[in-house]
């Protein structure tokens, strides 16, 4: 199934919530994610981390959930760590985020809030979202680094809405978190 097919499959009307890198870790990673789109013909997007999707409701609803949720947030600061790859779309080429208690505190406060299920959680940025076989995501991994030793601070938790494929995942509102 092509990307563009897998993508449509999405429920309309779903959202995530994503934490956003800032500055030259965010310049950083757009770079890499646009550079593996043009030579791979994936799709471009935004650099984040999930921290909870398969949200649905009103805007209004969320964007209430979403300041109630960030409310009480601890500073977090997020350290990116090895290049890795899954054989599943949203985690074809990603950079692990090293272990934080104040990104699960998050997480949990986003689970309870918008009452979703807790499912395994793997903090990570993608850099590319598209299938092929593990011998070239290990030749892209050579290319575009082994590890990252990059650094962030999340400043907002955003609502994005995520139905359609990546091109047209949109942001809607973004709440601060407590830095």
């Amino acid at each position: 199934m092509s990307l563009h097919k897998k993508a449509q499959n999405r429920e309309s009307g779903e959202y995530a919530l994503w934490l956003k890198p800032t500055g030259e870790v965010d310049d950083i990673l757009r770079l890499i994610i646009d550079s593996l789109a043009d030579s791979y013909g994936a799709p471009k997007f935004d650099p984040h981390i999930t921290v909870a999707s398969g949200i649905h409701g009103s805007e209004q609803d969320l964007h209430a959930k979403l300041n109630k949720a960030a409310e009480g947030s601890q500073p977090m600061t997020l350290h990116l760590q090895d290049t890795d790859f899954e054989d599943e779309l949203y985690r074809s080429l990603f950079v692990r985020i090293a272990p934080n208690e104040a990104l699960l505190a998050l997480r949990e406060r986003c689970l309870r809030e918008f009452r979703l299920e807790h499912n395994s959680y793997m903090p990570h940025v993608s850099l590319m979202y598209r299938k092929m076989g593990p011998e070239k995501k290990q030749q892209i991994i050579e290319r575009v680094g082994k590890r990252f030793d990059l650094v962030f601070i999340p400043d907002n938790i955003y609502l994005v809405r995520v139905s359609g494929p990546p091109e047209t995942w949109e942001e809607i509102v973004h709440a601060p978190l407590m830095v």
